[in-house]
Protein backbone atom coordinates (compact mmCIF):
# COMPACT_ATOMS: atom_id res chain seq x y z
CA UNK A 1 0.00 0.00 0.00
CA UNK A 2 1.37 3.57 -0.84
CA UNK A 3 -0.16 6.81 -0.71
CA UNK A 4 0.51 9.35 -3.46
CA UNK A 5 0.29 13.03 -3.80
CA UNK A 6 0.59 15.42 -6.69
CA UNK A 7 0.31 19.11 -7.42
CA UNK A 8 -1.78 20.73 -10.42
CA UNK A 9 -0.26 21.56 -13.46
CA UNK A 10 0.56 25.44 -13.76
CA UNK A 11 -1.06 25.85 -16.88
CA UNK A 12 -4.51 24.02 -17.16
CA UNK A 13 -4.46 24.90 -21.21
CA UNK A 14 -7.56 27.28 -21.08
CA UNK A 15 -10.15 24.69 -19.97
CA UNK A 16 -10.46 23.51 -16.27
CA UNK A 17 -8.69 20.50 -15.10
CA UNK A 18 -11.41 17.82 -15.05
CA UNK A 19 -9.33 14.14 -13.80
CA UNK A 20 -5.86 13.17 -13.18
CA UNK A 21 -4.71 9.89 -14.54
CA UNK A 22 -1.97 7.88 -12.35
CA UNK A 23 0.22 5.20 -14.04
CA UNK A 24 2.54 2.64 -11.99
CA UNK A 25 5.12 0.45 -13.56
CA UNK A 26 8.05 -1.99 -12.06
CA UNK A 27 10.51 -0.01 -14.37
CA UNK A 28 10.97 2.23 -17.03
CA UNK A 29 10.59 -1.15 -19.84
CA UNK A 30 7.54 -2.35 -18.55
CA UNK A 31 3.98 -1.22 -19.75
CA UNK A 32 2.05 1.08 -17.59
CA UNK A 33 -0.72 0.32 -15.44
CA UNK A 34 -3.41 2.88 -14.78
CA UNK A 35 -3.51 3.14 -10.67
CA UNK A 36 -5.92 5.72 -10.09
CA UNK A 37 -8.40 8.13 -12.13
CA UNK A 38 -10.32 10.86 -10.73
CA UNK A 39 -9.99 14.47 -9.63
CA UNK A 40 -8.47 14.11 -6.21
CA UNK A 41 -4.84 15.04 -6.00
CA UNK A 42 -4.08 12.31 -3.64
CA UNK A 43 -4.74 8.62 -3.72
CA UNK A 44 -3.65 5.21 -2.27
CA UNK A 45 -2.36 2.23 -4.56
CA UNK A 46 -2.68 -1.05 -3.05
CA UNK A 47 -1.24 -4.05 -4.31
CA UNK A 48 2.05 -3.22 -4.00
CA UNK A 49 5.20 -5.53 -2.80
CA UNK A 50 6.79 -4.52 0.03
CA UNK A 51 10.76 -4.10 -0.02
CA UNK A 52 10.59 -2.86 -3.95
CA UNK A 53 10.77 0.59 -5.93
CA UNK A 54 8.21 1.41 -8.72
CA UNK A 55 7.97 3.89 -10.86
CA UNK A 56 4.90 6.59 -11.30
CA UNK A 57 3.58 8.99 -13.86
CA UNK A 58 0.71 11.38 -13.92
CA UNK A 59 -1.22 13.67 -16.57
CA UNK A 60 -3.63 15.79 -16.05
CA UNK A 61 -7.17 15.81 -18.80
CA UNK A 62 -9.52 18.54 -19.46
CA UNK A 63 -12.23 19.14 -22.32
CA UNK A 64 -9.41 18.79 -24.78
CA UNK A 65 -8.51 15.63 -23.85
CA UNK A 66 -5.11 14.54 -21.95
CA UNK A 67 -1.91 16.47 -20.91
CA UNK A 68 1.46 15.44 -21.36
CA UNK A 69 3.08 12.70 -18.51
CA UNK A 70 4.63 14.16 -15.90
CA UNK A 71 8.50 13.59 -15.00
CA UNK A 72 9.13 9.55 -13.58
CA UNK A 73 8.66 9.37 -9.80
CA UNK A 74 10.88 6.56 -7.91
CA UNK A 75 9.33 5.82 -5.36
CA UNK A 76 9.89 2.59 -2.60
CA UNK A 77 7.65 0.43 -0.50
CA UNK A 78 8.55 -0.42 3.31
CA UNK A 79 10.48 -3.47 3.87
CA UNK A 80 8.38 -6.75 4.59
CA UNK A 81 9.00 -10.16 5.82
CA UNK A 82 10.12 -12.34 3.49
CA UNK A 83 8.39 -14.94 1.52
CA UNK A 84 8.13 -18.31 2.56
CA UNK A 85 10.20 -20.63 1.87
CA UNK A 86 10.12 -23.67 -0.64
CA UNK A 87 10.04 -27.08 0.40
CA UNK A 88 13.54 -28.05 1.99
CA UNK A 89 15.90 -30.79 -0.33
CA UNK A 90 15.94 -33.43 2.75
CA UNK A 91 19.11 -36.33 1.87
CA UNK A 92 19.93 -38.91 3.94
CA UNK A 93 23.39 -38.87 5.22
CA UNK A 94 22.80 -42.11 7.39
CA UNK A 95 20.04 -44.25 9.19
CA UNK A 96 20.27 -41.53 12.11
CA UNK A 97 21.51 -38.14 9.94
CA UNK A 98 19.72 -36.36 7.38
CA UNK A 99 20.90 -33.37 5.69
CA UNK A 100 17.98 -31.10 5.31
CA UNK A 101 18.76 -27.55 2.06
CA UNK A 102 16.83 -24.62 1.13
CA UNK A 103 16.83 -22.02 -0.90
CA UNK A 104 16.65 -18.10 0.22
CA UNK A 105 13.04 -16.79 -1.02
CA UNK A 106 12.47 -12.78 -1.62
CA UNK A 107 13.54 -10.73 1.11
CA UNK A 108 11.02 -8.16 0.59
CA UNK A 109 13.76 -5.11 0.81
CA UNK A 110 15.24 -6.56 4.01
CA UNK A 111 18.09 -8.91 4.01
CA UNK A 112 17.04 -12.25 5.90
CA UNK A 113 18.88 -12.60 9.13
CA UNK A 114 17.82 -16.25 9.78
CA UNK A 115 16.30 -19.36 9.12
CA UNK A 116 13.78 -21.95 11.62
CA UNK A 117 13.76 -25.41 10.61
CA UNK A 118 10.67 -27.29 12.32
CA UNK A 119 11.29 -30.52 12.69
CA UNK A 120 9.20 -33.90 13.80
CA UNK A 121 7.55 -37.42 13.41
CA UNK A 122 3.80 -35.44 12.96
CA UNK A 123 2.67 -32.99 10.99
CA UNK A 124 0.86 -31.09 14.22
CA UNK A 125 3.64 -31.50 16.90
CA UNK A 126 6.69 -30.33 14.99
CA UNK A 127 9.26 -28.17 16.86
CA UNK A 128 12.41 -25.60 16.02
CA UNK A 129 15.70 -27.79 16.02
CA UNK A 130 17.71 -25.06 14.05
CA UNK A 131 18.02 -21.15 14.12
CA UNK A 132 20.75 -19.31 12.16
CA UNK A 133 22.02 -17.93 8.79
CA UNK A 134 22.92 -21.16 7.22
CA UNK A 135 21.00 -22.63 4.41
CA UNK A 136 21.24 -26.27 5.52
CA UNK A 137 21.35 -28.33 8.50
CA UNK A 138 22.11 -31.85 9.76
CA UNK A 139 19.42 -33.31 12.24
CA UNK A 140 21.06 -35.81 13.88
CA UNK A 141 20.26 -38.82 16.33
CA UNK A 142 17.10 -39.84 14.56
CA UNK A 143 15.50 -43.21 14.74
CA UNK A 144 16.04 -45.24 11.16
CA UNK A 145 13.33 -46.59 8.91
CA UNK A 146 11.11 -43.62 10.57
CA UNK A 147 9.28 -40.59 8.64
CA UNK A 148 9.55 -36.86 9.14
CA UNK A 149 8.28 -33.94 8.48
CA UNK A 150 9.84 -30.70 8.31
CA UNK A 151 9.74 -26.93 7.36
CA UNK A 152 11.33 -23.56 7.05
CA UNK A 153 10.56 -20.07 8.09
CA UNK A 154 12.56 -17.04 7.18
CA UNK A 155 13.18 -13.98 9.71
CA UNK A 156 14.58 -10.30 8.69
CA UNK A 157 13.82 -6.59 10.37
CA UNK A 158 10.43 -6.45 9.10
CA UNK A 159 9.66 -9.61 11.31
CA UNK A 160 9.19 -13.86 10.76
CA UNK A 161 7.88 -14.60 7.07
CA UNK A 162 5.65 -17.26 6.68
CA UNK A 163 6.33 -21.06 7.11
CA UNK A 164 7.03 -22.62 3.54
CA UNK A 165 5.34 -26.18 2.93
CA UNK A 166 6.26 -29.28 4.11
CA UNK A 167 8.69 -31.38 3.23
CA UNK A 168 8.75 -35.55 4.41
CA UNK A 169 11.66 -38.08 3.97
CA UNK A 170 11.73 -41.84 5.51
CA UNK A 171 15.09 -42.41 7.54
CA UNK A 172 16.67 -46.12 5.89
CA UNK A 173 16.26 -49.36 7.98
CA UNK A 174 19.43 -50.16 10.41
CA UNK A 175 20.87 -52.64 12.95
CA UNK A 176 18.99 -53.16 16.14
CA UNK A 177 18.78 -50.57 18.39
CA UNK A 178 20.65 -51.85 21.71
CA UNK A 179 18.74 -54.33 24.16
CA UNK A 180 17.61 -52.18 27.28
CA UNK A 181 16.57 -54.66 29.86
CA UNK A 182 18.63 -57.88 30.36
CA UNK A 183 18.01 -59.52 33.35
CA UNK A 184 19.27 -62.33 35.79
CA UNK A 185 16.08 -64.70 36.51
CA UNK A 186 16.27 -65.57 40.16
CA UNK A 187 15.43 -68.91 41.39
CA UNK A 188 11.50 -69.24 42.05
CA UNK A 189 10.95 -67.26 38.16
CA UNK A 190 12.59 -70.44 36.65
CA UNK A 191 10.06 -72.64 35.03
CA UNK A 192 12.03 -75.90 36.35
CA UNK A 193 15.06 -76.83 38.26
CA UNK A 194 18.05 -76.07 37.09
CA UNK A 195 21.64 -76.38 38.54
CA UNK A 196 22.20 -73.16 39.69
CA UNK A 197 26.13 -74.35 40.31
CA UNK A 198 26.61 -74.48 36.35
CA UNK A 199 24.22 -72.39 34.80
CA UNK A 200 22.50 -69.16 34.73
CA UNK A 201 19.22 -68.26 33.65
CA UNK A 202 19.34 -64.77 31.21
CA UNK A 203 15.94 -62.43 29.89
CA UNK A 204 15.83 -59.68 28.05
CA UNK A 205 13.21 -57.57 26.02
CA UNK A 206 13.44 -57.15 22.71
CA UNK A 207 14.48 -54.09 20.97
CA UNK A 208 13.57 -51.72 18.22
CA UNK A 209 14.34 -53.85 14.93
CA UNK A 210 14.95 -50.28 12.77
CA UNK A 211 12.95 -51.32 9.83
CA UNK A 212 14.65 -54.81 9.15
CA UNK A 213 13.47 -57.84 11.39
CA UNK A 214 15.72 -59.13 14.51
CA UNK A 215 17.13 -62.94 12.89
CA UNK A 216 18.66 -63.41 16.30
CA UNK A 217 21.27 -62.09 19.15
CA UNK A 218 25.19 -62.76 20.48
CA UNK A 219 25.48 -63.43 24.41
CA UNK A 220 29.14 -62.56 25.50
CA UNK A 221 29.59 -63.85 28.75
CA UNK A 222 33.37 -65.13 30.68
CA UNK A 223 36.40 -64.09 28.71
CA UNK A 224 35.04 -62.91 25.44
CA UNK A 225 32.84 -66.21 24.98
CA UNK A 226 30.18 -65.46 22.40
CA UNK A 227 26.92 -67.67 22.48
CA UNK A 228 24.69 -67.02 19.19
CA UNK A 229 21.13 -67.94 19.82
CA UNK A 230 18.05 -67.17 17.62
CA UNK A 231 15.08 -64.85 17.92
CA UNK A 232 13.96 -65.39 21.71
CA UNK A 233 13.83 -64.01 24.58
CA UNK A 234 15.72 -66.11 27.02
CA UNK A 235 18.41 -68.58 27.50
CA UNK A 236 20.44 -70.49 30.30
CA UNK A 237 23.83 -70.69 29.72
CA UNK A 238 25.32 -73.97 30.89
CA UNK A 239 28.80 -75.56 31.91
CA UNK A 240 30.04 -72.54 33.58
CA UNK A 241 32.10 -72.52 36.52
CA UNK A 242 30.47 -72.68 40.49
CA UNK A 243 30.78 -69.95 42.70
CA UNK A 244 32.19 -67.54 39.91
CA UNK A 245 31.46 -64.08 38.07
CA UNK A 246 30.32 -63.30 35.37
CA UNK A 247 30.19 -60.37 33.27
CA UNK A 248 27.06 -60.78 30.27
CA UNK A 249 25.75 -58.37 27.82
CA UNK A 250 23.94 -59.00 24.56
CA UNK A 251 23.02 -57.69 20.94
CA UNK A 252 20.77 -57.93 18.79
CA UNK A 253 21.49 -58.41 14.70
CA UNK A 254 19.84 -58.27 11.45
CA UNK A 255 19.97 -58.59 7.82
CA UNK A 256 21.51 -55.05 8.08
CA UNK A 257 24.13 -56.09 10.52
CA UNK A 258 24.66 -55.95 14.11
CA UNK A 259 23.29 -53.62 17.06
CA UNK A 260 25.07 -52.38 19.92
CA UNK A 261 26.28 -54.07 22.77
CA UNK A 262 23.30 -53.78 25.89
CA UNK A 263 25.06 -53.00 29.29
CA UNK A 264 26.40 -55.06 31.30
CA UNK A 265 24.99 -57.07 34.49
CA UNK A 266 27.27 -59.16 36.40
CA UNK A 267 26.26 -62.63 37.85
CA UNK A 268 27.63 -65.00 40.03
CA UNK A 269 27.21 -68.79 39.97
CA UNK A 270 26.61 -70.58 42.83
CA UNK A 271 28.61 -73.14 44.83
CA UNK A 272 28.65 -76.60 44.43
CA UNK A 273 26.20 -78.88 46.92
CA UNK A 274 28.22 -80.04 49.80
CA UNK A 275 29.79 -83.37 49.82
CA UNK A 276 28.95 -86.18 52.15
CA UNK A 277 30.12 -86.15 55.73
CA UNK A 278 32.28 -89.45 56.47
CA UNK A 279 29.85 -91.23 58.67
CA UNK A 280 30.65 -93.49 62.22
CA UNK A 281 29.32 -94.64 65.15
CA UNK A 282 30.61 -93.60 68.45
CA UNK A 283 28.67 -95.26 71.05
CA UNK A 284 27.25 -98.87 70.59
CA UNK A 285 24.22 -100.53 72.32
CA UNK A 286 22.36 -103.18 72.68
CA UNK A 287 19.24 -100.75 71.71
CA UNK A 288 20.36 -97.95 70.19
CA UNK A 289 23.27 -96.67 67.94
CA UNK A 290 24.87 -92.97 68.26
CA UNK A 291 26.06 -91.55 65.33
CA UNK A 292 28.44 -88.79 64.14
CA UNK A 293 29.72 -86.93 60.90
CA UNK A 294 31.87 -83.84 59.84
CA UNK A 295 33.24 -81.80 62.52
CA UNK A 296 30.83 -79.50 64.60
CA UNK A 297 29.34 -79.41 67.88
CA UNK A 298 26.12 -82.21 68.48
CA UNK A 299 24.05 -79.02 68.96
CA UNK A 300 23.32 -76.28 66.72
CA UNK A 301 24.49 -73.35 68.56
CA UNK A 302 24.69 -70.50 65.65
CA UNK A 303 22.53 -70.84 62.40
CA UNK A 304 24.23 -73.27 60.01
CA UNK A 305 24.00 -73.15 56.63
CA UNK A 306 25.04 -76.72 56.25
CA UNK A 307 21.73 -79.16 57.19
CA UNK A 308 22.04 -83.27 57.07
CA UNK A 309 19.46 -85.47 55.96
CA UNK A 310 20.33 -89.10 57.72
CA UNK A 311 18.44 -91.82 55.95
CA UNK A 312 18.36 -95.72 58.00
CA UNK A 313 17.08 -98.53 56.01
CA UNK A 314 13.51 -99.93 56.86
CA UNK A 315 12.48 -103.65 56.44
CA UNK A 316 11.35 -103.28 52.87
CA UNK A 317 14.84 -102.09 51.98
CA UNK A 318 13.60 -98.74 51.68
CA UNK A 319 15.64 -95.61 53.28
CA UNK A 320 13.73 -93.65 54.97
CA UNK A 321 15.03 -90.08 57.01
CA UNK A 322 15.51 -90.48 60.82
CA UNK A 323 17.00 -86.81 60.98
CA UNK A 324 17.36 -83.90 59.22
CA UNK A 325 18.82 -80.61 60.59
CA UNK A 326 22.31 -78.99 61.31
CA UNK A 327 23.62 -81.02 64.31
CA UNK A 328 26.40 -83.31 63.47
CA UNK A 329 25.44 -86.56 65.95
CA UNK A 330 22.33 -88.35 66.41
CA UNK A 331 21.18 -91.20 68.64
CA UNK A 332 18.98 -93.77 66.78
CA UNK A 333 17.13 -95.65 69.52
CA UNK A 334 14.15 -98.14 69.63
CA UNK A 335 16.61 -101.07 67.88
CA UNK A 336 17.00 -104.42 68.26
CA UNK A 337 19.79 -106.27 70.10
CA UNK A 338 22.72 -108.11 67.76
CA UNK A 339 21.20 -106.85 64.62
CA UNK A 340 22.92 -104.67 61.87
CA UNK A 341 21.28 -101.58 60.22
CA UNK A 342 22.40 -99.53 57.59
CA UNK A 343 23.00 -95.77 56.90
CA UNK A 344 23.85 -93.21 54.52
CA UNK A 345 24.26 -89.23 54.41
CA UNK A 346 23.69 -86.65 52.59
CA UNK A 347 24.38 -82.86 52.96
CA UNK A 348 22.65 -79.40 51.83
CA UNK A 349 23.30 -75.81 51.34
CA UNK A 350 22.29 -72.97 49.52
CA UNK A 351 23.69 -74.60 46.50
CA UNK A 352 21.60 -76.94 46.56
CA UNK A 353 21.33 -80.92 47.87
CA UNK A 354 24.34 -83.00 47.66
CA UNK A 355 24.71 -86.60 46.32
CA UNK A 356 24.35 -89.13 49.32
CA UNK A 357 27.21 -91.58 50.71
CA UNK A 358 28.05 -95.05 50.17
CA UNK A 359 26.04 -97.32 52.97
CA UNK A 360 27.21 -97.61 56.30
CA UNK A 361 26.86 -101.03 58.07
CA UNK A 362 26.39 -100.74 61.88
CA UNK A 363 25.49 -103.50 64.85
CA UNK A 364 23.50 -103.00 67.93
CA UNK A 365 25.49 -104.89 70.80
CA UNK A 366 23.86 -108.19 72.54
CA UNK A 367 21.90 -107.08 75.69
CA UNK A 368 23.33 -108.61 79.01
CA UNK A 369 20.91 -111.10 81.14
CA UNK A 370 18.25 -109.94 83.05
CA UNK A 371 18.38 -109.67 86.68
CA UNK A 372 17.98 -113.15 88.43
CA UNK A 373 15.65 -114.07 91.70
CA UNK A 374 17.71 -115.01 94.43
CA UNK A 375 18.76 -118.33 94.78
CA UNK A 376 17.73 -121.60 96.97
CA UNK A 377 19.76 -123.48 99.75
CA UNK A 378 19.45 -126.81 100.97
CA UNK A 379 20.80 -128.42 103.66
CA UNK A 380 22.02 -132.33 102.06
CA UNK A 381 24.24 -132.75 105.25
CA UNK A 382 26.26 -131.72 108.53
CA UNK A 383 28.55 -130.26 105.78
CA UNK A 384 27.26 -130.14 102.57
CA UNK A 385 24.51 -127.65 101.23
CA UNK A 386 23.39 -127.50 97.47
CA UNK A 387 22.51 -124.05 95.45
CA UNK A 388 19.69 -124.17 92.86
CA UNK A 389 18.22 -120.88 90.96
CA UNK A 390 15.96 -120.90 87.92
CA UNK A 391 17.30 -121.16 84.66
CA UNK A 392 17.56 -118.58 82.51
CA UNK A 393 16.25 -119.02 78.23
CA UNK A 394 19.37 -118.71 75.69
CA UNK A 395 19.41 -115.16 74.16
CA UNK A 396 19.51 -114.98 70.43
CA UNK A 397 20.99 -118.55 70.88
CA UNK A 398 23.59 -117.32 73.08
CA UNK A 399 24.00 -119.72 76.16
CA UNK A 400 24.08 -118.47 79.56
CA UNK A 401 26.50 -118.68 82.12
CA UNK A 402 25.95 -117.93 85.35
CA UNK A 403 28.32 -116.75 88.28
CA UNK A 404 27.65 -118.33 91.88
CA UNK A 405 29.33 -116.22 94.66
CA UNK A 406 29.99 -117.07 98.28
CA UNK A 407 29.72 -113.98 100.86
CA UNK A 408 31.85 -114.06 103.93
CA UNK A 409 31.52 -110.71 105.62
CA UNK A 410 31.98 -107.87 103.38
CA UNK A 411 33.99 -110.06 100.77
CA UNK A 412 33.01 -112.42 98.07
CA UNK A 413 34.31 -115.38 96.48
CA UNK A 414 33.55 -116.36 92.91
CA UNK A 415 33.21 -120.29 93.90
CA UNK A 416 31.16 -121.84 90.37
CA UNK A 417 31.02 -119.89 87.06
CA UNK A 418 29.21 -122.63 84.07
CA UNK A 419 25.85 -123.59 82.51
CA UNK A 420 24.55 -124.97 85.14
CA UNK A 421 22.00 -124.67 87.39
CA UNK A 422 22.75 -125.87 90.50
CA UNK A 423 26.11 -126.42 92.84
CA UNK A 424 26.76 -128.34 95.56
CA UNK A 425 28.74 -126.34 98.55
CA UNK A 426 30.95 -128.71 100.53
CA UNK A 427 32.80 -127.69 104.06
CA UNK A 428 30.13 -125.43 105.18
Amino acid sequence: VMSCFADPPSVDGGSEISEYLLEVANNDQEEHRQAYRGQSLECTVNGLLPGRTYCFWIRAANKAGLGPYSEKAEISTAPGPPDPCSIPLLMCKTATCIVATWESPPCNGAEVSEYRLEWGQMEGSMHIVYTGPLLCYEVKGLSPATTYYCRVQAVNLAGPGLFGEIGTVTTPASVPAAVAVLNLLEEDQLEGPLPLSTCLALHWEEPCCHGAEIIGYHIEYGEKQVLTVNRIRSHVLENLQPDTFYRIRIQAFNSLGTGPFSPSIKAKTKPLPPDPPHLECVVFSYQSLKLKWGEGPSRALIANPTQFNLQMEDRLGRFITVYSGPCHTYKVQRLSESTTYYFKIQACNDAGEGEFSEVYAFATTKSPPPAMKAPKVHQLGDNVCEVTWEPLQPMKGDAIVYILQLATGREADQIYKGPETSYRVPSV
